[in-house]
C-alpha cells in the first residue's frame, strides 16, 4: 500500500477530523514534509521468509526421499531429503518425525543460502537426527515426562 493510500484512508475514514493530516505523520512514522515528498511511492517490504511445503515421500533402495517445495518469488523449487533406512532402523529417526525433520534441515539450508537451487538429494546427518532426538526428548526440571505411569 502506498502512502498516498494509507492518507487517504486515514482522512476518509469514519469520523475523521481536519487533524487526519498531522495524525497520519506519526502512524507512519514519518514527518508531513516526508509523507508528501514519498506520496505515490511504495513503502519498503521486509523480504518474505520462503514458504516450505511437504509434498510427500517416496520409498526407494537408499531410504525414504522427503519432497518440499520452497517458494519465495521465485519459481517453485522442488527438494529432495533423504533419511537412509538403516537411520529408521537404529532408531535414529522415526518415521512420525521425519517431515520435521526434512521441513527443519531444509529451514536451515535456506537460512545459509536463500537462493539455494535444487540438486542431489540432501541426506540428513546422524548428528542432526541426534540433535532432534535429544530436542524431543528433553523434559524440563521437575515435569513428569507423560504417559510414564508415575
Amino acid at each position: 500500500m502506498t502512502v498516498e493510500r494509507s492518507l487517504h484512508l486515514l482522512k476518509t475514514a469514519p469520523g475523521s477530523t481536519p487533524a487526519a493530516d498531522a495524525l497520519a505523520a506519526p502512524v507512519v512514522g514519518l514527518a508531513l514534509s516526508e509523507v508528501a515528498s514519498l506520496a505515490g511511492k511504495s513503502l519498503p517490504l521486509k523480504p518474505r521468509q520462503p514458504a516450505v511445503r511437504y509434498l510427500g515421500f517416496e520409498i526407494t533402495a537408499e531410504g525414504r526421499e522427503y519432497s518440499l517445495q520452497v517458494t519465495n518469488g521465485l519459481e517453485p523449487r522442488t527438494f529432495v531429503l533423504l533419511v537412509t533406512h538403516e537411520a529408521f532402523a537404529s532408531r535414529q529417526a522415526r518415521y512420525q518425525d521425519a517431515p520435521d525433520l526434512c521441513y527443519r534441515k531444509m529451514g536451515r539450508e535456506l537460512g545459509l543460502d536463500p537462493d539455494l537451487l535444487p540438486g542431489a538429494p540432501l541426506q540428513l546427518t546422524s548428528e542432526e537426527l541426534l540433535d532432534y532426538r535429544s530436542a524431543r526428548d528433553y523434559v524440563a526440571p521437575g515435569r513428569k515426562r507423560r504417559g510414564s505411569g508415575a
